[in-house]
């Protein structure tokens, strides 16, 4: 019984085949779809956002700053929460005279000063290329 349905089913589609002429598409048919298809992708597109956003982070460094300075420059009488905690680390004797002794001569200092600034050209110059390069 199903092989007879499926003979029948075949004679139908090839009279109905047989019956309608060949179509073609438009002329501007792939214009079409590849239009189509850009659009698709164009609302797909991720844009990047970051997790934190710039404030966050600025917030952030503030707060560590803030606290770093406290730290650092504070009275050094001991407080009840203090006894749990040694910042006897950043005393802020010992880190200013950590350095205290060291000098750069000038030829090196011209040359950091030379290189940093080459180095923000280079950014700046390579910054430039690229976004001239992908944002055509």
């Amino acid at each position: 019984m199903k092989n007879k349905e499926d003979k029948n089913i075949e004679k139908l589609v090839e009279n109905l085949m047989a019956e309608t002429a060949m179509e073609s598409p438009s002329v501007d048919f792939t214009a079409k779809v590849m239009s189509g298809v850009f659009a698709v992708e164009k609302k797909r597109s991720l844009v990047y956002k970051p997790l934190i956003s710039k404030w966050a982070w600025y917030i952030i460094l503030g707060s560590f700053a803030c606290l770093f300075s406290f730290v650092l420059f504070k009275n050094h009488q001991n407080t009840p929460m203090e006894s749990y905690f040694n910042f006897s680390l950043f005393n802020s004797a010992k880190i200013f005279n950590l350095f205290s002794g060291f000098q750069i001569s000038q030829m090196t200092a011209n040359v950091l000063l030379a290189a940093s600034a080459m180095l923000f050209i280079q950014i700046f110059l390579l910054r430039s290329y690229l976004n001239k390069r992908f944002h055509k």
